[in-house]
């Protein structure tokens, strides 16, 4: 299933580095009055997760409704000291099963319901001051508005889903403004029929940013089609990323892409988190999907796109800081030991 919707007087902050993000989101949750609701696919009990742990119980012994929906695989890690003591402040969590197939990879942050995050960070000491990999970069959307009551709408139907409730989606609209997008438990082609949107309104150029470069053979296709009418394609991926089998796996695809004319970026310091399309500098689309099938097809997943022309200012800096880190790929970065029906058999499970 597919949904999106295009909401009027939506104001938006494109947030680019770990401080600003981790800042911002901090001050709208001391700031928070009524509710706080929180869905994360990953939130950890490290340092970032404890302080966010720590708002979430102050704000819920002062009244506030606080809310949390965490992935049970994506946060599996999270110990039952931290859970006890969200619990014994009155916050209330739900949790997509940990065996469930179908994740819930979405992240968003909903304050009193007029103030939302939204975008590929996840709560977790890596995504605020780097790891092994070096530093994360990723970007998030601060936004108020009209998409802020959808998300919030959104929300609620994601708490119903978490409690095994059966409903239907929040149903789309269709005015100006701000698009968003999301994705059901295995949605079909849903996040595809995004990136159809994306290449298809291309005139000039299309760059993407992935951390899991693994796209289905309908995902090239549609990019080959954009090169054919004269579009750049460029996407940027990590030379290493967090999980081996996914950092060999996305090695068998990048020499098949740049066989069939996409310009292959690999980023060299630090590993490049973001999930954003940047369409011939005027849009910007951004979110929780990778360029793989898991997200394409599997997931439930959250997407935004903006004509927004500060924010398209902001994305394209972000993009332009990111190419210093980059090279063209080297014969090392080709060399996969998973050959490409290996790859499509795994591709789905991880």
């Amino acid at each position: 299933m597919f949904y999106s919707m295009r909401l009027q007087n939506s104001r938006e902050q494109l947030l680019t580095t770990p401080s600003a993000i981790f800042s911002r989101l901090i001050a709208d949750l001391h700031n928070a009055h009524t509710s706080i609701d929180m869905e994360f696919y990953i939130f950890a009990s490290d340092r970032t997760g404890s302080t966010i742990a720590d708002i979430l119980c102050r704000k819920a012994r002062q009244d506030v409704s606080v809310r949390l929906i965490v992935d049970g695989y994506g946060s599996r890690t999270i110990s039952r000291a931290m859970l006890q003591q969200l619990l014994n402040a009155g916050v209330s969590i739900f949790r997509h099963p940990l065996l469930s197939n179908n994740r819930n990879h979405r992240k968003m942050t909903i304050i009193d319901r007029h103030t939302a995050h939204v975008g590929g960070v996840n709560i977790a000491d890596r995504y605020s001051v780097g790891n092994n990999l070096g530093v994360w970069y990723d970007v998030q959307l601060r936004l108020r508005g009209g998409a802020v009551a959808t998300l919030a709408t959104l929300f609620d139907y994601d708490v119903t889903i978490a409690e095994g409730g059966c409903v239907a989606p929040p149903a789309p609209l269709s005015p100006r403004g701000i698009q968003l997008y999301w994705s059901e438990a295995n949605g079909g082609r849903a996040m595809e029929h995004l990136l159809e949107d994306v290449v298809t309104s291309a005139e000039r150029s299309i760059t993407l940013t992935t951390p899991y470069f693994m796209p289905p053979r309908r995902v090239l296709s549609l990019l080959c089609s954009a090169i054919a009418r004269g579009v750049r394609v460029t996407i940027i991926v990590p030379e290493r990323c967090d999980v081996w089998a996914l950092d060999n796996l996305a090695r068998s695809y990048i020499a098949r892409a740049q066989a069939l004319g996409i310009n292959m970026l690999i980023m060299r310091e630090g590993f490049i988190h973001a999930k954003l399309a940047i369409v011939d500098h005027r849009r910007t689309i951004l979110g929780s999907a990778n360029l793989d099938a898991r997200s394409l097809n599997i997931n439930r997943e959250l997407m935004l796109s903006t004509y927004n022309k500060e924010v398209c200012r902001m994305a394209d800096n972000f993009i332009l800081s990111l190419r210093e880190k980059c090279s063209l790929p080297r014969r090392s970065d080709l060399n996969s030991p998973f050959p490409q029906f290996m790859a499509k058999l795994l591709e789905p499970v991880l």
